[in-house]
């Protein structure tokens, strides 16, 4: 009797947990959110970072403390050091004398941007005047008004300004949120912008650091004042953009507060449930052993989790944060996972992905190549899907771009990895009959223009006749008056 008690409580309190795992599994698929955090959302999205490098005739003193480089080369060092501190960011570029130029757009692809101001640092661009107000204008506009992206001008120069008025630039980024970071570069004291020792001393222009200018700039704008003789500057504009970008009360840019959501609790109820269950299994246990389910089940949970490298967990979290829209956070643990040998080839594709995504074709074709390339380590047996992808998704970039003779061929390489797949084998068809239809407009086009020569001889030849049959016949001798 007291058997059959002991049974039916087991049973009962069996009946409770399993009830209770079931709660709980639901909840957790609902995915309640409660308490208030900062909104990985936000300081994640991203940053689009315009380089405004002031290329005017003082940049090219050398007047730093080293003496031997100019203040240019300088700004250029410092640029391409917070390039390399900062990835996942968007970057720009643009130059100014007396105009202001966007030379790049605002990509993610980092080459772009290094490789157009290791341009600028190894050859003479500067001119003649200063116009700091259209520089900043020519940076701001690189910017899109819809991006979630925290908008930053990193602005190089000495601060000497000869025509414009910055502080129309000044108030359009305050307008449009847009956050000046100068970096001052040359010293208080300045240098002769002329060398020659024939110019009378009445003559000498002497070409100083307008360091109050720059400090104002970027007071105004919320930004940040960098002394750019320093050599930690590269550094403090990299920890300002990581600040700005995490978006933390104690980080937060001057004038700003951190931004907060709900913080999900799917996780906390998850491994309720999963107490739950095992509980309702362990009850009904005579010896007070886990069953063999049970057992298994958290055996099976212990090898997923101890299996994953560090670099799969951050596959796992990227490609959570891709297949969900937000491509700016995907790209940081994306960039971490291709410091690990196994998930680095991986992390290459996932990048690529979402750059083709945010119609960055370019940097995805480019990614592809590098995904591929890393897959050269491993047998050619594994990896198979992952070589297929990078083969088929580089085919339909190229189809898009009207190259469909090196999109057949690429599909034909994704073929060759996997010969099953009829998605490539119908894009190689497609491709295949446009390369055919091109080949015949091309022939087409041939024919008309022969055809339009053959008519213009035609013409031209018709309207020569024409006039030979009306030349003037010789005129009779005549003695009269000539008027």
């Amino acid at each position: 009797m007291m058997m059959d008690n002991l049974l039916k409580r087991k049973l009962f309190l069996s009946r409770i947990f399993f009830i209770l795992f079931l709660a709980l599994a639901i909840v957790a698929l609902i995915g309640p959110k409660w308490g208030m955090g900062y909104a990985p959302s936000e300081y994640r999205r991203g940053l689009d970072i315009v380089f405004a490098m002031d290329v005017s005739r003082s940049m090219d003193i050398r007047d730093l403390q080293s003496g031997t480089e100019s203040r240019l080369e300088r700004g250029v060092k410092i640029a391409i050091n917070t390039i390399a501190s900062v990835p996942g960011a968007r970057y720009a570029a643009a130059i100014g004398r007396g105009r202001g130029y966007l030379a790049v757009p605002l990509t993610y692809d980092n080459e772009s941007a290094l490789g157009f101001l290791s341009t600028i640092g190894a050859s003479s661009m500067t001119g003649r005047s200063t116009n700091l107000e259209a520089l900043i204008e020519a940076a701001a506009s690189a910017f899109i008004g819809t991006s979630p992206a925290r908008k930053i001008i990193v602005l190089i120069s000495d601060g000497e300004s000869h025509s414009g008025n910055i502080r129309n630039a000044i108030n359009l980024c305050a307008r449009e949120g847009i956050y000046i970071f100068a970096v001052a570069v040359g010293s208080d004291e300045g240098a002769r912008i002329f060398e020659q020792d024939d110019v009378p001393d009445s003559q000498v222009v002497i070409s100083r650091r307008e360091a109050a200018v720059m400090r104002t700039t970027a007071e105004r704008t919320g930004g940040m004042y960098i002394d750019g003789n320093r050599d930690d500057a590269a550094i403090s504009i990299s920890s300002g953009l990581l600040s700005a970008a995490q978006d933390l009360e104690n980080n937060s840019l001057p004038g700003e507060k951190a931004k907060t959501e709900p913080v999900s609790r799917r996780p906390l109820f998850a491994v309720l449930a999963l107490i739950a269950y095992c509980a309702s299994k362990f009850v009904t246990r005579k010896t007070g052993k886990l069953p063999l389910s049970a057992t298994a089940s958290l055996l099976a949970i212990l090898f997923v989790f101890t299996s994953c490298s560090q670099g799969k967990l951050l596959l796992i979290e990227a490609n959570y944060l891709n297949s969900r829209g937000r491509f700016d956070e995907a790209l940081v643990p994306y960039l971490k996972a291709l410091e690990h040998e196994d998930a680095a080839p991986y992390a290459e594709y996932g990048i690529g992905l979402a750059f083709y995504l945010m119609d960055q074709e370019k940097a995805a074709l480019s990614r592809y190549n590098d995904s591929q390339k890393k897959l050269e380590n491993f047998p050619d047996s594994e990896h198979r899907e992952l070589r297929f992808r990078n083969h088929y998704n580089t085919g339909i970039i190229l189809f898009e771009d009207g190259k469909y003779e090196s999109a057949a061929d690429s599909f034909r390489d994704a073929l060759r990895t996997d010969p099953r797949r009829l998605d490539a084998k119908r894009n190689l068809e497609l491709a295949l009959v446009s390369i055919s239809m091109e080949a015949k407009q091309e022939n087409r086009t041939e024919t008309q223009q022969e055809q339009r020569s053959i008519l213009f001889e035609y013409l031209k030849d018709e309207e020569q006749r024409l006039w030979r049959s009306r030349e003037w016949t010789a005129e009779e001798e005549y003695t009269g008056p000539d008027y």
